[in-house]
Formats: C-alpha cells, structure tokens, sequence
C-alpha cells in the first residue's frame, strides 16, 4: 500500500511572500530528506480548486484568513521568515518550536582526590626537591597553587608537566598547608 504524499501550500497576501515562505520550506525539508510537495499561492487566487489534495495549509502574515478548508491549517507570523518556517517544520515534525537551552554542566566529581607529596633527587646532583603532584587542576590553578605553596615554605620552584617541585625539603610545611587548603594528601616516595 503506497503512502499518499504530504502537500503543503503556503499562502500569503502577496505571491512573493508565499514564494518565500515556499523556499525556506522546501530547503529545510530538503536537508532532512523528505520528498513533500510543497506549494505556494497569493492568498486572492486561493480557490477549492487549489486546495484539494493539500495536507497542511500554512497561512503567513494573515491572520484573519481562513479559507474553507478541513485540512490542518497553521499559522506562521510575520517578522524573521526564515526563523518562522523553521519553528513550523519543528512543529510538524512532531517536535517543539521553542529554543532548548544548553544542559547544565555536570557536577563535580564527588570523590575526593587525593594529593600526592614526595621528594625527589634525581637528575639534580644531589639537590633534593619536594614534589606535588597528581593535583586536579588546570594550568594557570596550578601555577597560583605554586606561588602561594613557594611562598608558604620561603623557597624557589616551578609548575610544570602538572607537577609542582619546591627547592629544598618542606614535605610536612606543604602537607599542612594543601590540607589548609582542602585538599587530601598523602605522603609518597622518600
């Protein structure tokens, strides 16, 4: 059994404005793959001739207009024509016209991470420096985090590879203060 195909028909009080609305249709339903016909007409050669057959009338920038017709009749409203048609084929498509909002970024994990703070000789003749890593932030966090950590134990380091190396011992200064801070920390390596 052959499924009959869905004719639309736009009218308009100006044969331009229906040819428009035509166009805009007719582009969307394109990108979707769908085969409707889709028609046009100025809303003063509306006849029944030209509604027989037609599965949906869309009447634009007329709202008093309502021709003898038994079909479904929609209404598309002046202003962005474009933006109207879409929110129509939205519609008939079964879906809504209305804008839907971004979700909202998911939470934070709720498991604490837990820090990890060590000390480190290798590679530096003999020159031990106390290391922090496995720390969840970003670049720039990670850079504040170690000013304020270098600051805490009066010594130089760095923030590199997401890692923090401070010059010198100060295991037990920095667990004190990243657990001030909130973190969860643990000692780790020599």
């Amino acid at each position: 059994m052959a499924k009959s195909q869905r004719i639309i028909l736009f009218t308009a009080p100006t044969a331009e404005r229906a040819k428009a609305a035509e166009v805009a249709f007719s582009a969307a339903a394109s990108r979707m793959g769908l085969s409707w016909s889709i028609r046009s007409r100025a809303a003063d050669a509306l006849s029944a001739e030209a509604l027989v057959g037609v599965s949906v009338l869309v009447v634009v920038d007329a709202p008093d207009l309502s021709p003898a017709f038994e079909g479904k009749l929609e209404r598309v409203a002046g202003g962005d024509l474009e933006l109207e048609v879409n929110k129509l084929f939205a519609r008939m498509l079964g879906g809504n016209d209305q804008a839907v909002a971004a979700p909202p970024p998911p939470p934070p994990p709720k498991k604490v991470h837990t820090v990890k703070v060590g000390r480190e000789t290798a590679g530096r003749k003999g020159k031990g420096v106390t290391v922090v890593w496995e720390l969840p932030l970003g670049e720039e966090a990670l850079k504040d985090l170690a000013t304020k950590l270098k600051n805490a134990c009066g010594s130089g380091g760095t923030a590199k590879d997401g890692r923090i190396e401070i010059q010198g011992d100060h295991r037990d200064k920095l667990v004190a203060e990243l657990e001030k801070l909130g973190y969860k920390v643990k000692r780790a390596g020599g």
